[in-house]
């Protein structure tokens, strides 16, 4: 049975569609720009995004993900990075963000389809500073769901601080080019 399963799915294309329609209008100078003194670009949101499908992924999966693919997403180097950074010297491509959003995303959904409902409820281990955590694979799936509503509400936030505009309301044809970036604009 997979009803719960495709509800997940569902949902983390939802949100993944809802966070893509509110940066759609935005330049990739704008993702790239510095919206408020000690706060990160809307882009390293998007690359943290990235990121955390990937981490997720290995972490549910069991499987490494490529290194290629996560230096691509700059993982632990944009976003609140864990040691020394190496965040991008220049504006990211749109084309580089919405493909990247698309590639992790779809990842996950492939891991995802392949579940039964039955084994959203198996754990996996987590070792924490504090020790092994067990998770169970329907927790991760919503953990990356909430987290992902968190982050969308600071960019859309830092972007009205910034004074950028999302319409995302009448902006359904970039959006679409977000969703699926092999399209012609």
């Amino acid at each position: 049975m997979k009803e719960k399963v495709d509800l997940l799915k569902w949902m983390l294309e939802d949100i993944r569609k809802e966070t893509i329609s509110g940066v759609s209008s935005l330049t990739k100078e704008q993702l790239f720009a510095v919206p408020e003194i000690g706060e990160f670009p809307v882009g390293a949101y998007l690359m943290h995004l990235c990121e955390c499908d990937l981490h997720w992924l290995e972490v549910i999966s069991g499987e490494e993900q490529s290194d290629e693919l996560k230096t691509k997403c700059y993982s632990d180097n944009w976003f609140d990075p864990s040691g020394e950074s190496s965040p991008p010297t220049e504006a990211p491509e749109l084309l580089e963000y919405a493909s990247l959003l698309r590639e992790t995303r779809q990842k996950f959904l492939d891991y995802i389809s392949s579940l039964d409902d039955s084994e959203l409820d198996s754990s996996v281990i987590i070792k924490r500073k504090s020790g092994e955590v067990s998770l169970s694979k329907k927790w991760i799936v919503y953990h990356i769901i909430e987290h992902e509503a968190h982050h969308r509400g600071q960019m859309f936030l830092l972007m009205r601080r910034a004074g950028w505009k999302s319409d995302h309301r009448n902006n359904h044809k970039m959006t679409e080019w977000w969703l699926n970036p092999e399209q012609e604009i």
